[in-house]
């Protein structure tokens, strides 16, 4: 039956229809396949903290914006889906990654870890002296220079077992440092420097040094650590437990202040940090200057008396006592086989 006029028009127009839709849509393919139409997406996300500090062992609780269900993963150390990170035993920067299988995005954070202070063993805890108070322990005089009494040469040990070492890489090995056989650590600024730190110290520092009985290598074969671990007030009541880690097996722990070298990055990393007492946990110090010296054979670490005094009474019970503060310095490596070695001084009792 032919069609009339009428029906010849809308045929046309509804021909004409189809052809302009299916024209639309071969182009909208086109311009995407080409990048030339954006593609909706989900807003990005971000990691809280997004860069963070942390000694090797410590631990951080990661988190995502808004509740976003994500994996985690990362590089170094180990991260739990809940997002808690526990950092390994080796220092450098890492990074933790959240991940969203549902929108496809991801995120990243900056993990740098440092080694603060030796690892706790399970070494049995020596009998205690009774703890010094300032009325009982005498301040030292201005004219006696606190590190007067040179350490053995040679005395470098396993960590582990305190074995000795035959010889024992070049850098580690302590002659004198800025305390005295006694544990007394001198926290007055610019006190009894030695003649490599003449001018190093700069008004209201204090500076912990060290001297060596061999030059630091330029640069270290492997990863370096000098420090000292301080009980700021000589009590054992206050800071971090007493024999928690292996320098201090007989005082307690509010400061740690070095300087290591970072094998993955080939740089100095100084560093201080105070013991949070509600935490339970290591906080960032204040800023440290460092210095090896024009011989490379002594360490010396500047920070501000007045900054460390008042990061030490924000992070505790604890207080910056320059008469009544005791301590250790250390200084540590690696052998070529993995071992641990370090050398104390003063040196651990028996």
């Amino acid at each position: 039956m032919p069609l009339n006029d009428r029906a010849r028009i809308i045929l046309f127009w509804v021909t004409i229809a189809l052809m302009l839709a299916v024209a639309v849509l071969a182009g909208v393919t086109i311009l995407r396949a080409c990048g030339g139409l954006p593609t909706r997406t989900e807003p990005a996300f971000s990691i809280a903290p997004p860069d963070v500090t942390l000694c090797t062992g410590g631990q951080q609780q990661f988190a995502v914006e808004d509740d976003v269900e994500v994996t985690w993963e990362a590089t170094g150390g180990t991260i739990g889906q809940d997002g808690t990170y526990s950092a390994g035993a080796n220092p450098g920067d890492y990074t933790v990654t959240a991940s969203s299988e549902a929108s496809g995005r991801a995120a990243g954070a900056i993990v740098h870890i440092i080694a603060c202070t030796p690892t706790p063993t399970a070494t049995p805890l020596p009998t205690l002296p009774p703890t010094p108070t300032p009325e009982q322990t005498p301040s030292p005089s201005p004219t006696t220079p606190t590190g007067s009494s040179a350490d053995p040469e040679g005395d470098i040990g396993a960590y582990e077992t305190g074995a000795a070492v035959e010889s024992p890489p070049a850098g580690i090995d302590i002659a004198e440092a800025s305390l005295g056989p006694d544990l007394r650590v001198n926290l007055e600024p610019g006190d009894n420097l030695p003649d490599q730190l003449a001018g190093f110290g700069e008004e209201g520092e204090i500076v912990f040094w060290l001297s060596l009985h061999d030059a630091v290598p330029d640069p270290p074969p492997s990863y370096m650590n000098w420090l000292f671990v301080v009980d700021t007030d000589g009590n054992t009541e206050t800071g971090r437990p007493v024999g928690s880690r292996r320098i201090n097996p007989d005082l307690g722990d509010e400061l740690a202040v070095g300087v290591s070298y970072n094998t993955n990055t080939s740089a100095y990393e100084p560093y201080s940090l105070v013991w949070d007492t509600e935490e339970g946990a290591w906080a960032t110090g204040p800023e440290v200057r460092y210095t090896f010296g024009e011989e490379r054979s002594v360490v010396g670490l500047a920070l501000s008396q007045e900054a460390l005094a008042e990061s030490v009474a924000a992070a505790g019970a604890a207080e910056l006592s320059p008469e009544a503060a005791l301590g250790r310095a250390a200084a540590e490596t690696y052998l070529a086989d993995g071992t641990r070695v370090i050398d104390f001084y003063p040196d651990l009792p028996e």
